[in-house]
This record gives structure tokens, C-alpha cells and sequence, in this order.
């Protein structure tokens, strides 16, 4: 497969940051059995409860990143699918999820690259119940600008007490 024909990411501007520094990628069992499985020494794999979530390991880039290129492009997860769009998922007490989708990116093609809002939340939809099961109680919507800025407050008090506990 020439990934350079299918992948409109390989005009980036930021050398497909998103793509090469792989970080918190959420995925469904599945999607990591088939694009990540093979990968288990080059990344650093977390559980979500059902979520596999994957980063790379220092320094390195996603393991699918081959020739300037994703390998598994056609086949990729849902959350690369959705790109500049990404998930923020919920699981509640009650066991339903809510599934939050933005597009909170510094992506320079996002303009061109975002889907509809009707596309995401389907996809967001498929991957929730493909994870979580299709009995389990979903909420699927576009991140609210209120909900946004608690997710980077969380974001911004984890990276701190980080550093401050390193």
C-alpha cells in the first residue's frame, strides 16, 4: 500500500506530530489486537477499564509510522479515523459512558480534515459500543466549551503533579 496516496497527513506542516508522537490513544480491544498487538515492546499499554490506551516509549515514534507513513492507515483505529477530532471518555458509576468528542487540536489541517459532527459521534458511537458493549448506556456529544476547560484543568494539575512527584 503507498500510504502517501490515501494519507492527506503527509502534507503536514508539523511533521505529523499527532501521528509521530504517539501519546494516550485510546483504543477497543480490537483495534489494539489488530494495529498493536505486534507492538507490545515499543509502546507503553494502560488499561482503562475496557480502553486499551497506548503511548510511545521515550523518545520513540508510533510503531506504525513507517516511511513517512501510517502502515495501517486503511485499517486504523477509530480514534486516528477521527482525527482532528479526539475522544474524552466517561465511565460513569452507573456504568453508563459518555463519549465527548472535540477537535481541541494545533492540527494545521483541520479545516480540511474534520468530519461532520453526525460522522464523529457515529464513530465516537461504534467505539464506545464496541469497547463498553452495546448494552451499556451511551451518551455521545461534542464537548461543551465549559466541559473543555475542566479537561485541561485536569490535564494541567496532572502534568504538574507529575513533575512535582518526579
Amino acid at each position: 500500500m503507498d500510504v502517501t496516496q490515501s494519507n492527506p497527513c503527509t502534507g503536514c506542516t508539523i511533521d505529523q506530530d499527532c501521528c509521530t508522537h504517539l501519546s494516550g490513544l485510546r483504543l477497543t480491544q480490537l483495534e489494539f489486537n489488530r494495529c498493536f498487538k505486534q507492538h507490545t515492546d515499543q509502546i507503553v499499554v494502560e488499561r482503562e477499564g475496557p480502553l486499551v490506551v497506548v503511548s510511545q516509549q521515550e523518545g520513540a515514534t508510533c510503531p506504525n509510522w513507517q516511511n513517512d507513513g501510517c502502515a495501517v492507515y486503511d485499517a486504523r483505529p477509530r480514534e486516528c479515523t477521527l482525527f482532528p477530532h479526539t475522544l474524552y471518555v466517561q465511565q460513569h458509576r452507573d456504568d453508563s459512558v459518555s463519549v465527548h468528542v472535540h477537535s481541541d487540536t494545533q492540527c494545521p489541517l483541520k479545516a480540511q480534515l474534520r468530519s461532520s459532527q453526525q460522522e464523529a459521534e457515529q464513530l465516537a458511537r461504534e467505539f464506545a459500543e464496541e469497547a463498553f458493549g452495546a448494552a451499556t448506556p451511551i451518551r455521545v456529544n461534542h464537548e461543551t466549551i465549559l466541559q473543555l476547560l475542566r479537561r485541561r484543568g485536569r490535564n494541567l494539575v496532572s502534568r504538574v503533579l507529575d513533575v512535582l512527584l518526579k
